[in-house]
């Protein structure tokens, strides 16, 4: 009889516990990007439309709206950025928005534990800025709410909003340059021990973005120091040369550099210094 009763405690205990697993409404999407040297993660729901006219109706105009269903939309920073102009450390923070029909409202908050904004919830002492952007309408129909990274460089990207015939841009901008430049302060302290590819690395880095041409020149010249012959290295100390209107040397390095890849049997870089050579001919 003892034995039964525990059985018959084991199937309603089992049962009570089970859960019915059903799809969301508004299925949960977590994503990350990196721009520059940081890290950009995003947790959203993503609700439809579904024949639904969406703002101005179901999301209304110049109401606070959490950007998404189930749960605050989530931003999370690995380093600081600057949103819409105004400095943001690295966390996790709430992203709230005002819709309206040509330009949106756009909250950064900190309280990223509400479900929902609705009553009193909601406390604008947490705000930490605000800012408008515009609204954008589209020919393409979004039937799915969607955030997205676009236009994205090295130190900049726009979070965009996208739903129905609208789309917003949230710029971002990330710190990149001072980095860099910490990186190579420290690394010549011990000049010597830095590796020929890190040396390369630094002079494509400084071409790439405006540096002093002398200085990225010697670093390339480094790298070929410490590894002679080598095809890449001398494309690009090549470049280095013809930005600084060098061009007699830069069409003799790039002719050397045609010849270590044809050595070393290199098809990429035989073409990739073959082509070069020809637009500089061109010039």
């Amino acid at each position: 009889m003892r034995l039964l009763f525990i059985s018959i405690l084991f199937l309603s205990v089992t049962a009570f516990g089970q859960r019915l697993q059903t799809p969301t409404l508004s299925p949960f999407s977590k994503t990350t990007q990196q721009v520059g040297l940081t890290e950009i993660g995003l947790e959203y729901a993503r609700p439809s439309a579904k024949g639904r006219t969406v703002f101005g109706k179901l999301v209304p105009f110049n109401k606070m709206w959490r950007t998404g269903a189930n749960a605050s939309t989530k931003i999370i920073l690995s380093e600081a950025v600057k949103v819409g102009g105004n400095a943001l450390d690295k966390g996790t923070y709430a992203l709230y928005t005002v819709p309206n029909k040509d330009s949106w409202t756009i909250i950064i908050h900190s309280n990223t534990k509400m479900r929902s904004i609705a009553g009193d919830v909601y406390k604008p002492e947490f705000d930490l800025f605000k800012f408008d952007v515009a609204s954008i309408k589209s020919d393409t129909y979004i039937e799915t709410f969607t955030i997205g990274f676009a236009d994205i460089t090295s130190t900049s990207f726009n979070l965009q909003l996208s739903w129905e015939n609208t789309i917003v841009n949230i710029p971002f901008e990330v710190e990149v340059d001072s980095k860099i430049e910490n990186q190579v302060s420290e690394m010549m302290k011990d000049s010597e021990a830095i590796p020929h590819r890190t040396y390369f690395e630094i002079a494509q880095y400084y071409l790439n973005n405006g540096k002093d041409l002398n200085t990225t020149l010697n670093h390339i010249n480094s790298a070929l120091e410490k590894s002679p012959k080598n095809f890449r290295y001398g494309l690009l100390k090549s470049k280095i040369l013809f930005k600084k209107g060098e061009v007699n040397s830069a069409l003799k390095v790039v002719s050397q550099a045609n010849k270590w890849a044809t050595e070393a049997k290199n098809s990429n870089y035989i073409e990739q210094t073959a082509t070069y050579k020809k637009s500089i001919l061109k010039n």
